[in-house]
C-alpha cells in the first residue's frame, strides 16, 4: 500500500493522525484497501475538477486512499457529493457501467482496530449510487471466510438512488458475526443501467470516549494545534510549527518539497492525497500542505489550551 512508503526521519514529520489504526474523535476509520477488482474506478469528470473516470489498481499511489479516513466527498456537510463550488470534493471509488465486463466487482478494506459487535449498528459505509444499484456487504476477522451482514440497494427517486446524494448505510453484526471484524467487503450484485455505486468512507458506528491522556491520543481527541499530541498546546508545539515554517508539500505548487517521498513515483497528485497517504505535517494545522501565517493564527487561537482528562481546567471536546 502506498501509504506505507518509507518516511525520512525528521522530528518535524509527525503523521500519527493518519497512521494505521486511526481513530479521529473516537471514530474508527478504515486503514487500508487490501484488494479490489480490476474495474474499480474513481468517479469524476473533467468538468468537476476530479481525476476522471480512470480505472485504478492497488499499484498506483492514487488508489489506497480513495475510501479511507474521514468522509471527504461532502465538504460542506449537506450530504451532497457534487457541490464543488461550495467546497465539496470527489474522492470516491466504486463501479459503474452496465456491460458484462463490469460484473462481479468488489472492494475489501482493512481495519487495524477491529470493529466490535455492540448494541445497534456497528459499521457505517457512506456512498452514493444509482436507483438500480445493489451490493452485498460481508465481514471477516482474517480474510479466510466472510459472513454477510446486509445489503445496499438503490431506489427510484430515493436515497440511496439519487446520483450525488450521499447515504450512510448502517450494519449490525448481531447474530450475524461475533468475531472482531478487521475486513469489510462490498460485492456488486447487479450489472445494469443506473446500477453504479461509489464509496466515500468506511467507519465504525461507535464512538470511543477517553478517560486518560493515552486514550485521548489513541482515540484521536487531541486538537490540531497540539502538534506533538501530548494533550497540551504550548511552546513545544510552537517550536514544531517554527521548524516547519514555509515548508510546502502541495504537489500542485512550484514550492513543493519532495523531501519525505523516497520514491518519486509514489507522490500523490494533490494536497488531499498527501494527507490521505500519510505524509502531512502536523504543524500544517489547516491541512493545506503549507505551513504559514494561516497556521500560526489558528495556533494562537488555542495556545495554552489542553485536552487532558485529569485536568479540570481542560477543554473536553468529547463533552461539547
Amino acid at each position: 500500500m502506498m501509504r506505507k512508503t518509507k518516511l525520512l526521519s525528521a522530528a518535524i514529520f509527525v503523521i500519527a493522525s493518519f497512521a494505521n489504526g486511526r481513530y479521529i474523535h473516537g471514530v474508527n476509520w478504515a486503514d487500508e484497501t487490501v484488494s479490489c477488482t480490476s474495474r474499480i474506478q474513481s468517479w469524476a469528470d473533467g468538468q468537476c475538477g476530479g481525476p476522471g473516470p480512470n480505472f485504478i489498481s492497488l499499484q498506483t499511489p492514487q488508489t489506497s486512499w480513495w475510501v479511507l479516513g474521514p468522509a471527504d466527498a461532502d465538504g460542506n456537510s449537506n450530504m451532497k457529493a457534487w457541490d464543488f463550488d461550495k467546497g465539496d470534493r470527489d474522492y470516491v471509488a466504486g463501479w459503474r457501467g452496465g456491460s458484462p465486463i463490469n460484473a462481479e466487482q468488489e472492494i475489501v478494506v482493512f481495519f487495524e482496530n477491529a470493529l466490535e459487535d455492540k448494541a445497534g449498528s456497528d459499521l457505517i459505509i457512506r456512498l452514493f449510487c444509482g436507483p438500480a444499484a445493489k451490493a452485498s456487504v460481508y465481514v471477516s476477522s482474517d480474510l479466510s471466510s466472510f459472513a454477510k451482514v446486509g445489503e445496499i440497494e438503490g431506489s427510484l427517486n430515493g436515497v440511496p438512488g439519487k446520483g450525488g446524494f450521499l447515504y450512510d448505510a448502517e450494519f449490525d453484526f448481531s447474530e450475524k458475526y461475533s468475531e472482531p471484524v478487521h475486513y469489510v467487503k462490498v460485492y456488486r450484485e447487479v450489472t445494469a443501467s443506473q446500477s453504479g455505486m461509489f464509496f466515500d468512507s468506511f467507519r465504525s458506528a461507535h464512538t470511543k470516549l477517553p478517560q486518560t491522556k493515552a486514550e485521548v491520543i489513541h482515540y484521536g481527541w487531541t486538537i490540531l494545534q497540539d502538534t506533538n499530541s501530548d494533550c497540551y498546546t504550548d511552546n513545544v508545539d510552537f517550536a514544531q510549527l517554527a521548524e516547519s515554517w514555509k515548508i510546502c508539500y502541495d504537489p500542485q505548487t512550484s514550492e513543493f518539497s519532495q523531501l519525505p517521498f523516497e520514491d518519486p513515483n509514489s507522490i500523490p497528485s494533490s494536497c488531499h492525497g498527501v494527507w490521505q497517504a500519510g505524509f502531512g505535517m502536523e504543524a500544517d494545522i489547516n491541512r493545506d500542505c503549507t505551513v504559514n501565517i494561516q497556521d500560526l493564527i489558528l495556533f494562537a487561537e488555542k495556545f495554552l489550551t489542553c485536552t487532558d482528562p485529569s485536568n479540570e481546567n481542560c477543554i473536553k471536546p468529547w463533552k461539547l
